[in-house]
């Protein structure tokens, strides 16, 4: 079994999703996954207050043949005011510095505040030599982080969703040229455990944002404006949220599935009845339009 050490810069809301992703699915002492009871057991608030009813768990124990075919991830974290919350609720280690996690890492994912991004890459150049750099900003390119720590780094760009901490993230992935076949595999590894792979060109990444990245937020508040009209409409506002979501979970399993998203809306749609009248407010509301524009002002945003 291979063994990887990732160190994460920053355990913000992006860097502390991806690791509890990672931390989810390793083997604890005795060959078991850790799942979501677990880990409500250790901690709380944050993540849990979703309900671990929800999260992807698994009950398999993995076999010895199994666990010796997989790559065992050793988590390292560097995140300042972080550093505490992390070491108590996921037992990882805690690097004393930025240039100490460098130094001992494999592949170093850059998971702090864009603003940060050139301080901290200058300051960790020295040690990257050989090194997988993964970058998590939205408007930090790979031609900019080369510039800065120089040839010999095996950059990549990520752009994965707040989904990442129950493995459910789509996320967009790009390698600098340079790769071997190797270290794409290790990256791979390591975003599969965050959820769903989208290798793309660096040029789509800023779409791939508006899309993918902040639709979450986007689909929260559509959840609950959804939720509210239930509570509007006399059902227990816990109702509301439960069946609005499993509403959207549903229906975004049939698209996956195949089916396309006009013919599943015509499906629902009878003739003269209550939900062509709901599409009906929602077109005179500008709803479609409205969310157009929300996913181009985030590109453009990310776009710098």
């Amino acid at each position: 079994m291979k063994n990887v050490k990732i160190g994460f810069i920053g355990g913000g809301n992006m860097g502390g999703a991806m690791i509890e992703a990672l931390w989810r699915v390793q083997p604890d002492e005795v060959g078991v996954v850790r799942n979501s009871a677990e880990e409500g057991r250790k901690s709380s608030g944050g993540s849990e207050a979703r309900g671990t009813e929800n999260l992807a768990q698994t009950d398999k124990t993995p076999s010895l043949h199994e666990c010796e075919k997989k790559t065992k991830f050793e988590i390292i974290a560097c995140a300042r005011n972080k550093n505490e919350a992390l070491r108590q609720r996921f037992g990882i280690k805690i690097a004393a510095s930025e240039t100490d996690l460098a130094r001992e890492a494999d592949a170093i994912v850059l998971a702090t505040k864009p603003a940060s991004y050139e301080a901290i890459l200058r300051l960790i150049a020295p040690d990257l030599a050989g090194k997988i750099l993964l970058l998590l900003a939205p408007n930090f390119d790979i031609k900019r982080a080369r510039q800065i720590v120089g040839e010999g780094v095996y950059i990549a760009r990520v752009m994965p969703n707040i989904a990442a901490c129950i493995g459910a993230s789509a996320t967009a992935l790009c390698f600098d040229a340079g790769f071997s076949e190797a270290k794409k595999e290790t990256v791979r590894e390591i975003i599969a455990k965050i959820g769903k792979i989208y290798e793309i060109d660096e040029t789509g990444f800023a779409a791939f944002t508006g899309i993918a990245s902040s639709l979450p937020a986007y689909a929260c508040a559509f959840i609950e404006a959804a939720a509210d009209a239930g509570v509007r409409g006399g059902l227990p506002r816990q109702l509301c949220y439960d069946a609005v979501a499993a509403a959207v979970e549903g229906t975004a399993r049939l698209i996956q599935s195949g089916k396309h998203p006009a013919a599943l809306k015509d499906e629902v749609c009878s003739p003269a009845g209550t939900t062509i009248e709901g599409l009906a407010a929602l077109e005179k509301g500008g709803f479609r339009g409205a969310l157009m524009d929300a996913v181009a002002a985030c590109i453009a945003k990310a776009r710098g």
